[in-house]
This record gives C-alpha cells, sequence and structure tokens, in this order.
C-alpha cells in the first residue's frame, strides 16, 4: 500500500508568469513508521514545538529556528524521505496558459491522481490520496467524484476514467502529518528552481536543490518516467510559451534530471 500526500505551489504567477505545480510524494506504508520516527526526530534536534509548522517558506518558521536551522531541517527532510524510498509525481504548467488558478487546479489534480494510479497498477500495488485543503465551494464534491467515479471530462480515453487501483481520497493539512511537511518541503524545493533558476546569484543553489530533488523521481527505464514529471499540457505550441518549459527542462536534464519526454510532447 502506498500513500500519496498531494499539495500545490506557485499559485500566484512569479515574473514573467512562472509555473503552477501540483504533485504528490508517494510514501509506501512500511516505510511509513520509520520516515514518521525519523522527521519527529529532526524536529526535536532543531527545536520545533509538538504544534510548530514545519514548511519549506523560510518566513513560516518557528521563531525559535534559526534561517540556518531551517535550511538544514529541509535538506535533512528530503534526505530522509529518498531513504524511506519516496516517489514524487508531479505536474508544472505556465501560469501564461491556464484559464484560471482553479482550472488549472483541477486538471493537475487529475493528473496527479491518474499517474499515481498509473503507477500503482504497475507495482500491482493499491493506494490512498490524501490532498491538501484548498478553497473550492465544491472541494468536498471533488473528493467523493475522484473516488466514486474518477477522473472525468474531455479525456484523451473517453468521459470518464476509474481510478482502480486508489482506495480512498481524502483531506490532509499541514500539521497533520509529517508527511505533509514532506510534500511542502519537496514542492517548495521546486518551487524555488522554477523561479530562479535563470538567476546566476541563485543557480548554485537551484542545482543543489535539483540534486536533492533527483533521487525522488520515478525512474523504471533510466530516465525519469512521464508519470513523475509531466509538463502541462502535454502539446504546448506556442513558441512563446514553449521556451519558458524547454529553459527549465533544459536546467533539470543538465543538473541531472532527464526527463522521458520533453515539454512539446516529443520523447527525448
Amino acid at each position: 500500500m502506498w500513500l500519496l500526500y498531494a499539495d500545490e505551489t506557485n499559485v500566484v504567477p512569479q515574473g514573467d508568469g512562472g509555473f503552477f505545480i501540483y504533485g504528490g510524494a508517494a510514501i509506501a506504508t512500511k516505510f511509513a513508521g520509520p520516515l514518521h520516527e525519523e522527521i519527529e526526530s529532526l524536529r526535536a534536534k532543531y527545536g520545533y514545538a509538538p504544534a510548530d509548522p514545519l514548511k519549506f517558506n523560510t518566513v513560516e518558521r518557528p521563531a525559535t529556528v534559526s534561517p540556518a536551522q531551517h535550511k538544514d531541517i529541509k535538506r535533512a527532510v528530503m534526505e530522509a524521505a529518498v531513504r524511506h524510498d519516496a516517489r514524487l509525481f508531479v505536474s508544472l504548467l505556465s501560469h501564461r496558459i491556464a484559464a484560471s488558478l482553479e482550472q488549472a487546479r483541477r486538471f493537475e489534480i487529475n493528473r496527479a491522481c491518474y499517474h499515481f494510479d498509473c503507477f500503482l497498477t504497475r507495482e500491482k500495488e493499491h493506494g490512498l490520496v490524501l490532498m491538501d485543503t484548498f478553497q473550492d465551494d465544491n472541494l468536498h464534491a471533488i473528493l467523493r467524484e475522484k473516488f466514486s467515479v474518477g477522473l472525468t471530462g474531455d479525456l484523451p480515453f473517453g468521459k470518464e476514467y476509474r481510478l482502480k487501483s486508489i482506495l480512498g481520497v481524502h483531506l490532509a493539512t499541514i500539521g497533520s502529518s509529517h508527511f505533509c511537511s514532506v510534500i511542502d518541503v519537496i514542492l517548495g524545493s521546486l518551487r524555488f528552481v522554477a523561479n530562479n533558476f535563470r538567476d546566476p546569484k541563485k543557480e548554485e543553489t537551484c542545482r543543489t536543490l535539483v540534486a536533492q530533488l533527483s533521487p525522488l523521481f520515478y525512474r523504471p527505464h533510466g530516465r525519469v518516467s512521464v508519470l513523475s514529471l509531466w509538463w502541462s499540457p502535454k502539446r504546448i505550441k506556442a513558441p512563446k510559451f514553449l521556451e519558458e518549459y524547454e529553459q527549465l527542462h533544459e536546467f533539470l536534464k543538465a543538473s541531472g534530471v532527464e526527463a522521458e519526454y520533453e515539454p512539446n510532447g516529443v520523447p527525448a
């Protein structure tokens, strides 16, 4: 059994647009207890009180935790996730293409659920999806539909797709599980890279973060699976939009994260 803790980041356009990022960290239940215990120990080591949130954003760290300590615990959390065989499933959608945040979120929730379901089917496993809460009047209806019906809409494979290997879709929030902190730190790291990789002053930090993220990507055939890293939408035809994707794609590739598919939908 696998648990997919899902969240979003970069919900507000950055600079010339940037990417809305949605993704999840999948944790096998056989490793869930040891990973939980390790994060418990890390929180105690770095001075986190039981109710203190552990997130990527530096301004949200507890006042008792220094910036240096905060940097160290984030690195340690990702290292712990790697040691306990966590898997990352993420998609990136340019804000310049997205019609609205609400639509982007719903599309990419579908994407994360579908890719996780495909992963589970390949591994002959089952899993649960635990989504971070978000503002939507139909929040609970969305969860019910994902479980009872599956994916709906204008899909490549029909109007509906039942998620056969996912046994439940639930809500989670920071503070309700240490695994919520894991995905927040992971996506926060990817957000920093996506927003800053073109800044010469921050390039080294970006490469360091990609190196920490790299082992979390699912690579059944050597390169990062399309299930694990997805450029949304599948085909970006307008050159002014495609360039934004290609630049990030090339930076990730040069830093050790080589995707199976390029942003134009062509196998790499």
